[in-house]
């Protein structure tokens, strides 16, 4: 696809989901980040067209790209709320929805969490990044089956190739470059299928994130070796039968053993909905932002 045709596709895409902001001064906004974003979208869209599916595919414009939405929180400004881009050292929260909320709406990943994503940006000078799984697509390689005994998850012990994560490494990238992030202040988190995906981002870039939470997720054991030394918080309902909370405390007992800096938090009599209460943890921001 040319360049010129490209551009203004993913720039009246992706631009407008920049939220998190107010109404009187988003106009402003626009106008000061125009070039910027710009700049930002062009690159993301170079990354986005040589993702290798094939030779076919990268000419078959029609299939060789896959969209991925995402919405953007941005801190103000306080000295100037009209210039979200002087900001400098920002720091970055990438977080992955579950299951029930993939698409391409660039709406239904803030079903859970977007009071807390707005906290983030609006009182701590971060940057929150929540992309959308496309529907056909998962964060995850696990697998999962219903049995007598609850649903079974089988996640694979090494490292998988999966499109989706290797186009949201790229917009992770722009985004950083984009949003003047300091990458030593790079978190990550993620619910049920997002909660496995972070443990999944976790294992392709060890060290990459300083701090990581997950959310009524589960990973393989062996991750504990896989993932570097990134401390993690683990959050899951006592009664969760979508993911059964065995599948996130072997992995966090793992990490124990190894001396990493690992919390778990269960929750008694509660069931997959422990977001809920994970995103009202009064020491969460504090924790994300030592």
């Amino acid at each position: 696809m040319p360049l010129k045709k490209l551009v203004p596709f993913f720039f009246n895409f992706q631009l407008k989901p920049i939220v998190g902001i107010e109404q009187s001064w988003w106009p402003s906004i626009l106008q000061a980040q125009h070039r910027k974003m710009q700049k930002f979208i062009v690159f993301f869209s170079l990354a986005l067209c040589i993702s290798p599916i094939s030779s076919q595919a990268q000419t078959n414009q029609g299939s060789a790209i896959t969209p991925l939405p995402f919405q953007l929180f941005l801190p103000k400004n306080e000295a100037d709320p009209k210039r979200v881009d002087a900001i400098k050292n920002n720091a970055l929260l990438v977080f992955l929805h579950g299951s029930g909320e993939r698409g391409s709406d660039n709406n239904a990943q803030l079903k859970h969490g977007a009071e807390f994503f707005k906290q983030l940006a609006q009182g701590h000078n971060t940057v929150v990044l929540v992309p959308q799984c496309p529907e056909d697509l998962s964060w995850h390689n696990g697998s999962s089956e219903i049995t007598k005994s609850g649903r079974k998850y089988r996640y694979p012990k090494g490292l998988k190739t999966n499109r989706v994560l290797d186009i949201l490494e790229k917009l992770i990238d722009s985004v950083v470059i984009a949003q003047n992030i300091d990458k030593a202040k790079i978190k990550i988190g993620g619910l049920s299928m997002g909660g496995m995906g972070t443990l999944e981002l976790l294992r392709r870039r060890p060290e990459y994130y300083q701090r990581a939470f997950v959310i009524c997720g589960g990973g393989h054991k062996a991750l504990a070796r896989q993932i570097g030394q990134t401390p993690i918080w683990f959050f899951h309902g006592e009664e969760d039968q979508v993911v059964l909370p065995k599948y996130a405390n072997k992995l966090y007992r793992k990490l124990k053993r190894k001396g990493i800096e690992t919390k778990w938090t269960l929750y008694p009599g509660v069931d997959h909905n422990s977001w809920d209460l994970a995103f009202e943890e009064q020491e969460l921001i504090p924790w994300l932002n030592q």
